[in-house]
């Protein structure tokens, strides 16, 4: 039971009380003057309205974008079937994504009903658009493994996202860079890139990291306890 609904059953409970003691006044009259009384409570309730209409509107936007939550899973941590699964926008360039990275790991370890998808969101640097399409390219020339070994490669690059470091990555990866470097402009990789950003687009995301679940919106943020408290309530 909220807060909320055991001071609505309280508010129900003083109005049948004084029935007796104003039994000239209507219950509509009983219901006024406790609320006058008592303004706090409109304005909890107005919260929670609030609260919940903003709510229904993240769901309604979040469902205009669907390949976020049934695209097959690439990259990302936890079970691929695991039944919840929280998006995660990113890029490489983005120091709280790298910094929370871990305690997300730590987290669907410890809740294997959690799976957190990665998916780029370039938006900090030129550089963040290029490493995000050499790992995406990386992945439709070579496969799930290489693309998640690319990843792990361009976290830790401490230095310029260009043409030398990926192929430096590529070369100690044992990788064939030149098909990935072709592959870096395709359609395909231009889509997807670009379904991302408009999904962030509508859904007013303004920053990395961004966490993404089907009614929840939460960007910027690397509280791990207040988002795993939102994930699990789902």
């Amino acid at each position: 039971m909220t807060n909320f609904t055991r001071r609505f059953l309280t508010v129900l409970c003083l109005v049948q009380a004084t029935a007796t003691q104003a039994d000239e006044m209507s219950f509509e009259d009983r219901v006024r003057a406790f609320l006058l009384d008592n303004p706090e409570v409109i304005v909890e309730a107005l919260t929670i309205l609030s609260e919940r209409e903003a709510k229904a509107r993240t769901a309604a936007l979040l469902a205009g974008f669907p390949q976020l939550f049934t695209d097959a899973p690439r990259l990302g941590e936890g079970a691929p079937d695991a039944p919840l699964r929280v998006v995660e926008f990113f890029d490489y360039k983005c120091v709280p994504c790298k910094a929370v990275h871990p305690e997300i790991v730590s987290f669907v370890a410890e809740h294997p009903e959690v799976r957190v998808e990665m998916r780029h969101l370039p938006i900090l640097t030129p550089g963040s658009e290029r490493a995000a399409r050499f790992a995406l390219a990386t992945d439709a020339v070579h496969g799930a493994e290489a693309y998640a070994a690319v990843h792990e490669a361009l976290w830790n690059i401490r230095g310029p996202l260009n043409a030398a470091g990926f192929q430096r990555v590529a070369g100690q990866l044992g990788l064939d860079y030149a098909p990935i470097e072709a592959a870096m402009e395709s359609d395909e990789i231009d889509a997807r890139i670009a379904y991302n950003r408009d999904a962030a687009i509508a859904l007013e995301v303004l920053g990395t990291p961004a966490f993404l679940t089907k009614d929840s919106v939460v960007f910027g943020s690397t509280d791990m306890d207040a988002l795993s408290n939102l994930w699990l309530s789902q």
